[in-house]
């Protein structure tokens, strides 16, 4: 059950951020949703996150490499769980598969235009320095947390779990 559960939420978030992209660029997004905080305003990042190294020749390469082995890791992680039939984590299968959806999702975006589109622009008072960003994005960070949060206290082993 858990595993069509995955399937939703990986399905559900890679749709939900193609699709969010697909309105960004046609309706050329700049909407300010909140003043001096919040806006859906359209960029392209050739890099990773704040446009880590976006300047070099050789980072959409080394971004699409990188991201296809750690989903065909998540992919391999979830067919041994689902062949093995051992009694996973519910919460950590959902952490992965908001990791493989956001990784895919961008993944996309290298592969067939070259840029990742971001439009939910994030600043206080100055766009000095903004976080822009995608739902793919929002789906990585999400469940990065929740691994952390699993290794931290919901893990048998985790470090601030009561024995």
């Amino acid at each position: 059950m858990i595993y069509i559960v995955c399937l939703i939420v990986a399905s559900g978030v890679l749709s939900l951020d193609l699709l969010t992209k697909y309105l960004a660029v046609k309706n050329q997004f700049n909407v300010v949703v909140i003043p001096n905080l919040l806006k859906f305003k359209l960029s392209y990042n050739t890099g990773a996150a704040f446009s880590f190294l976006g300047d070099k020749d050789w980072a959409r390469t080394f971004f699409i490499v990188l991201t296809t082995i750690i989903c065909v890791v998540l992919l391999t992680m979830f067919i041994f769980s689902f062949i093995k039939n051992k009694n996973v984590s519910k919460w950590l299968m959902i952490a992965l598969s908001l990791i493989f959806a956001g990784a895919v999702g961008n993944l996309i975006d290298r592969i067939f235009l070259g840029v990742v589109r971001d439009f939910i622009f994030v600043f206080y008072e100055t766009e000095i320095f903004p976080a822009i960003f995608n739902v793919a994005d929002v789906s990585l960070v999400v469940g990065v947390s929740m691994i952390c949060v699993y290794l931290l206290f919901l893990d048998k082993d985790a470090l601030f779990r009561k024995k």
